[in-house]
């Protein structure tokens, strides 16, 4: 009897502990919840671009989709948001944070990234990069960034019933190049009423990256800060290059690096030349002048726009259809954001064979004449052949 007694005691006691533990546990946590509310106002200024190219096809100013991201204070990813938009020129949209000091990033026209929580600004400001590929005529990649301390949202009472405003004004990563006419004056030389054709306009030796992060907020139109150029590394990687030396076959390059225009100049005599109107893309390329950007193997070197011309001339060019010729001119260092708008190329007499070499035939023969005018600025070039 007196076993059964200590059997029953001893359940009783596991039981209690059993119990007793059961009562005990701590609660579990509740996960915070967003108490802030932000809508982001991004916008892109269009004063003083208007007259810079005349182009009906190149539509540099329009959102497609935007992509937000809110960084906290310690500079990790707190949050972000995806949409497409209707094109326009600006757009907003409203989303939920914590309360706290903020770094807010908007992206347009880039591929969706899908980054891990806590993702930090640091290396969002130096390794998400674009391609310039994800570049096109009426989606030009744009990056921009504004600071906000984001206070309690109570969207039912009176104070702090409505999204704080933040305002964020987007920049282009990439370079514009507009070529707006060629002079073809073969007065006084063989090729006098010759028969000219602009078969093809591109850039070579393009630089294909571009940092998305930006050097400074972008809170007002036309402040001065940009997307970061590469680091040392990024730009002397050749990876991260198009059209090394001459122009690629395979892969195709980005189209927004050529243009197959097939533009037949009549005016072969000077006078107000040939409109061409032709708008390329290319991001930043930071090569100083005075780097050595002809050597047979390739280096980070200036980029160049070429013009690809048929040229005939009964009696003097062999064979009778004609000749193609390639017309070669150096670009300077070029910035984000900005347009290299090249007012006038005069050309005199053939070109290059080919465009199989980054040889320079042009040194003593051309000098470019550079002024600068915002897109953040426009720096017009004129060049001779």
């Amino acid at each position: 009897m007196k076993k059964h007694i200590f059997f029953f005691c001893a359940a009783a006691a596991v039981l209690g502990l059993f119990s007793c533990s059961k009562t005990a546990k701590a609660p579990e946590a509740v996960e915070a919840v967003p108490d802030g509310a932000i809508t982001v106002r991004i916008g892109i200024d269009e004063a003083s671009t208007k007259v810079a190219y005349n182009t009906t096809d190149f539509k540099d100013f329009q959102i497609n989709q935007v992509q937000i991201f809110v960084f906290d204070a310690q500079g990790k990813l707190e949050t972000d948001y995806f949409s497409s938009v209707l094109p326009s020129n600006s757009t907003s949209v409203t989303l939920a944070t914590f309360t706290g000091d903020k770094t807010v990033y908007a992206v347009a026209n880039h591929p969706r990234e899908f980054m891990a929580k806590d993702y930090l600004l640091a290396d969002f400001e130096e390794k998400m990069l674009s391609d310039l590929s994800e570049n096109g005529a009426t989606n030009l990649v744009m990056s921009g960034k504004n600071v906000i301390s984001v206070s309690a949202y109570n969207p039912t009472g009176a104070t702090g019933s409505e999204p704080q405003v933040l305002p964020i004004y987007l920049k282009h990563l990439a370079s514009l190049v507009v070529l707006d006419k060629i002079t073809v004056n073969f007065n006084r030389t063989s090729l006098t009423n010759a028969s000219f054709e602009v078969k093809e306009i591109y850039l070579k030796n393009v630089v294909g990256k571009c940092r998305l992060g930006m050097d400074g907020n972008t809170s007002t139109a036309q402040g001065p800060s940009l997307p970061y150029t590469l680091t040392d590394a990024q730009y002397s990687n050749a990876d991260n290059w198009y059209n090394k030396i001459t122009k690629q076959t395979s892969p195709t390059p980005p189209a927004v690096t050529y243009d197959a225009c097939n533009i037949s100049c009549s005016n072969v005599s000077g006078g107000t030349g040939n409109v061409m109107n032709r708008c390329l893309v290319a991001y930043p390329n930071p090569t100083e002048d005075g780097t050595d950007s002809h050597a047979d193997s390739f280096n980070p070197r200036h980029t160049r726009l070429v013009i690809k011309a048929h040229v005939t001339k009964t009696g003097v060019i062999t064979p009778a259809e004609g000749i193609d010729t390639y017309y070669v001119f150096d670009l300077p260092k070029m910035a984000p954001n900005n347009i290299y708008q090249i007012a006038n190329i005069t050309i005199t007499m053939l070109g290059k064979d080919n465009d199989d070499k980054d040889d320079d035939l042009q040194q003593g023969r051309i000098k470019p004449t550079i002024t600068v005018d915002p897109w953040t600025s426009t720096t017009q070039l004129n060049y001779e052949f």
